[in-house]
């Protein structure tokens, strides 16, 4: 993630297809688990401006997963294993994480 203080909303974080990406996670994760293969992720994305490479969506997903804002399980399927991505937390958990990595970050830096 980068702090782009010339965006609004999530686009302070993240680019506008990443964006779409995880709100399109917590929109399904309403009030059941749901999750998305990158492919679902990448189909999802092709009738919409943000056009994305697949490997572009699955670099995004795994590292979404990295900084703990996603999580995943495999599953088998046709061709091996897929990962299917679920959201670790909801967008208010989300907010309430990006606060405090920003607070703590500050504090290091003007702590000199």
């Amino acid at each position: 993630m980068k702090f782009d203080t010339k965006q609004e909303g999530l686009r302070t974080l993240f680019k506008p297809y990443q964006v779409l990406l995880l709100e399109h996670l917590w929109d399904l994760n309403g009030q059941s688990r749901v999750g998305l293969t990158s492919g679902q992720a990448h189909k999802y994305l092709m009738d919409k401006p943000e056009k994305k490479s697949r490997a572009s969506v699955i670099f995004f997903m795994n590292d979404m997963v990295d900084d703990g804002i996603l999580d995943y399980e495999e599953k088998t399927g046709k061709g091996g294993y897929h990962r299917v991505y679920y959201p670790k937390m909801d967008r208010a958990e989300f907010a309430e994480h990006v606060s405090n990595l920003i607070n703590e970050k500050l504090k290091t830096i003007f702590k000199k």
